[in-house]
Formats: structure tokens, C-alpha cells, sequence
């Protein structure tokens, strides 16, 4: 076993309506607030709430809205800009994966005289950054306890992964009502989008037994809250028990790594922006499927968490029973199978494997892939 390493020194508040501490948990470590947000939770008077917590506490912010479903690394440049002419001491995240990405780009380059391009290429971060604080509004963010955001560069619609110095965020908040404003099928894919980052953990050759913790515990749950949700049952418990798996999940990647899965669903979206969480929908099967010779043993764990009967015994059958109660329920969800079904042309798509390609996380599989394995992937999927 390879050595752990394991810091997380980010406080975490996980519950229904814990959102209203938000306040306290604020004014402990600034009072000049950016709040980096995107303008569609107006609509559910998410962005409003914030703001009147934030009065009860008289703590002055400023609104950047601006991260819309196609943003790249101009805007977190425009919301640098908007942090250091202000003399803000905090950014607050508020909304998905990407809007919490930029957020923390912003919080890591305020404190410097560096655009994001600097650090985009490659450029290490020295200054120590603004405090953090994050209020995911989906079920889950794959970069919350680590040294990384992901934004897709103005010059060319790709999709990088930058670095901060250590895991910046001071607080999470995570309130299960947020996402409310989500869609049924749209949670859904959240919760598969999930279960592809627990998988692809529990299968990277990074992990640990603390990790493996996390992500098998993260696999039971969402195996039974996505049934759930599929049965229409207690609506507010499902989005809780995603919730907290999406936070095991994130703990479990502070010591290990997503794989080609995570990889493809990123550099696809960033080029094509196609739903980063629809995307890892369709990938999932095909991923268990590339990695069954490779970890007989581990997929038949996984078939066992996902309520599959299963002998003591790991066996080929055994794994393929995992990947055939993924499909099961994507297929009772509804959800599109097909990368086609989003409009996408396979020709396209070639590029996009080679930029998956070069992701950190591609070094951590447990077998070698090269860009063509991940081509063959994406027209099985197709």
C-alpha cells in the first residue's frame, strides 16, 4: 500500500436549511464579499436569500452573475478584475461545478498581478489568495478538497485544469434545498455524474483503503437514492442522500483521481458545451465495461454496493452485473444513452480524445489508454 496523505482542512456544513448560518460562517473570515454566481438562480431566489444573510451581518458584497452555461477564462478574468477594484477579502462561490471552478480561480489570482492565462500556462500560484467559501447548488463538485479548478480557455474552447496553492476554501456550505431548482432528469445525471467520479476513484491506481471508504460508501448510497428518485419517493431525503454522497465522493479524490470518463466529459463539454453531467451518463457503462478484465474484483464490489446479487466470489459475471444495473437505471431514469443524441458529429470528437488525453488523471488508470483506446470509447458511445 502506497502512502497516504490526507489534509482537509476545509469546515464542511452539510443539512436541510443549514444555508442560514451563512452569515456567521461568512463574517468570521471577511467582510468585503465577491459573490461569483450565474444569473439563472435569480429565477428560484437562491442569489436573494445570500444577499439577505448577508445584510442580517451588514456584510458588504458585490454581485458578479456572469458565469453563463458557456463561460471560460474571460470571465474569471472580468471577476479578477471586479475583486481587486473592489478590495474584496472573500469570494463566495454560489452554483454549479463550473461557476465554483471560476470562483476559485478568482479567490487564487486576486492577490497577484497575473491574469488567468499566466496560470493557465502553467504559472505557479505565490500569493496567498482571498478566503474561499463555496455553496454548491448541484449534489456534488469533484475539485472541492483539492488543488484544482477546471476552466475552458478563451483562445480556443479548451478545457484545463489549473492548480491553486493547497485547497483554498475556508467553508463549504451544502444545503440540499439549493438544487431544488434542478429538474428531476437533470439531478439525475448529477447522481450518475457522481457515481462515474466514485467508480472511476475507487478504481484509480492513486487510491487508498481511507478513500475506498469513502467512495464504496458513496456507491451504496447513491445505488438506492437514485432508485428512489426513479420511484418519485421522498423527494428532499433523495437530494440530502446525494449530497452527502457527492461529499464522500469529494473527500475520497482529495487522495485520489477521476479517470477517462471524468476526462472525455470534460473535454467535450468545454468544446461543445453539451452538459458536463449528461455527458458522464453516457460514458459511465462504457467506462466499467473498458476496465472489467482490469478490476474483475473491484467491479464486482461495485455490482454488490449497487444491490446486485452476487456470489463472495469476484468473477466476470459478477462485474458485468454492475454494468448492467448502471444501464438498468439509466434506462428507467429516461436519460439519453448516445453521445449522437446531443447533436454531436463523430468527426468532431477526435480531437477531444487527444486533449482527454493529456489530463493529469489519465496517468492513475489502472490500465494504460491511449488517445486512440479513448476514441474507441467515444464511438462505442456514439
Amino acid at each position: 500500500m502506497g502512502d497516504i496523505v490526507f489534509n482537509v482542512p476545509t469546515k464542511v456544513y452539510l443539512g436541510l436549511d443549514i444555508l442560514n448560518r451563512l452569515g456567521t460562517i461568512v463574517s468570521e473570515l471577511g467582510d468585503r464579499v465577491l459573490i461569483v454566481t450565474e444569473a439563472i438562480l435569480y429565477e428560484p431566489k437562491t442569489i436573494e436569500k445570500v444577499c439577505n444573510l448577508l445584510d442580517k451581518r451588514a456584510i458588504q458584497y458585490i454581485i458578479f452573475d456572469e458565469v453563463v452555461p458557456n463561460a471560460t477564462s474571460s470571465v474569471a478574468d472580468a471577476g479578477i478584475t471586479l475583486a481587486r477594484g473592489s478590495h474584496s477579502n472573500l469570494v463566495l462561490g454560489l452554483g454549479g461545478v463550473k461557476t465554483l471552478s471560476i470562483a476559485k480561480a478568482i479567490a487564487m489570482a486576486a492577490t497577484s498581478e497575473n491574469d488567468i492565462d499566466d496560470y493557465l500556462a502553467g504559472m505557479q500560484p505565490g500569493e496567498k489568495p482571498l478566503a474561499y467559501v463555496e455553496i454548491p447548488t448541484t449534489c456534488r463538485n469533484p475539485f472541492m478538497f483539492t488543488d484544482e479548478y477546471f476552466l475552458v480557455d478563451a483562445k480556443d474552447r479548451t478545457g484545463r485544469i489549473g492548480k491553486t496553492r493547497g485547497n483554498i476554501a475556508k467553508a463549504v456550505v451544502i444545503d440540499p434545498k439549493l438544487n431544488r431548482s434542478l429538474t428531476r432528469k437533470y439531478t439525475m445525471t448529477t447522481m450518475f455524474d457522481t457515481l462515474l467520479a466514485a467508480i472511476e476513484g475507487f478504481l484509480s491506481q492513486k487510491t487508498n483503503f481511507l478513500a475506498d471508504t469513502f467512495f464504496t460508501r458513496a456507491i451504496e448510497i447513491l445505488g438506492k437514492t437514485i432508485s428512489e428518485m426513479e420511484k418519485e419517493e421522498d423527494e428532499l431525503r433523495s437530494r440530502l442522500d446525494a449530497s452527502t454522497a457527492g461529499l464522500l465522493v469529494a473527500l475520497g479524490l482529495s487522495m485520489s483521481k477521476r479517470g477517462m470518463g471524468a476526462a472525455l466529459s470534460l473535454a467535450i463539454n468545454a468544446r461543445f458545451m453539451v452538459p458536463k453531467s449528461w455527458l458522464a451518463t453516457v460514458f459511465l457503462p462504457h467506462v466499467m465495461e473498458f476496465n472489467l478484465s482490469a478490476n474483475t474484483e473491484k467491479l464486482s464490489t461495485v455490482a454488490a454496493l449497487l444491490g446486485e446479487e452476487v456470489s463472495s466470489t469476484a468473477s466476470v459475471e459478477a462485474a458485468n452485473s454492475a454494468i448492467d444495473a448502471v444501464r438498468r437505471m439509466i434506462g428507467i431514469a429516461r436519460i439519453p444513452t448516445r453521445l449522437r443524441d446531443f447533436d454531436l458529429s463523430i468527426d468532431d470528437l477526435i480531437e477531444t480524445a487527444g486533449i482527454a488525453r493529456n489530463y493529469d488523471m489519465m496517468n492513475y488508470l489502472p490500465r494504460v489508454v491511449s488517445t486512440e483506446d479513448l476514441y474507441e470509447i467515444v464511438k462505442a458511445a456514439y
